[in-house]
């Protein structure tokens, strides 16, 4: 899974398209890559505590990794920012935001 760079993330903040889903809010636009790339904003107003915020990130990835395997061929970058209500949530539980996320991204 390749990252953006701090720039590319800003850049993508500015003029990105948004996605909401229960969980998520996904920024994304395309590349000229044939590859996506992603970033994972998780700020203290999600969580006071680094160890949250930590594990709200893992979660994310590992459902990706799980759920996401069609977004290997979208050629987009993308930044993913959980909402709160994702606090305490067990990946499973990202399954239908994340195959959401892919509907909409397939068409990117």
């Amino acid at each position: 899974m390749e990252t953006l760079k701090n720039i590319e993330i800003k850049n993508l903040l500015k003029s990105g398209n948004v996605i909401k889903t229960e969980h998520l809010v996904v920024i994304f636009d395309k590349n000229s890559l044939r590859k996506p790339r992603f970033a994972f904003i998780v700020s203290k107003r999600f969580s006071k505590k680094a160890v949250e915020r930590n594990r709200a990130k893992r979660v994310l990835r590992e459902a990706l990794r799980l759920y996401g395997t069609e977004l290997k061929n979208v050629a987009c970058d993308i930044i993913l920012i959980p909402k709160k209500n994702m606090l305490n949530i067990k990946v499973w539980q990202l399954k239908p935001d994340v195959h959401y996320l892919v509907e909409k991204l397939k068409k990117c």
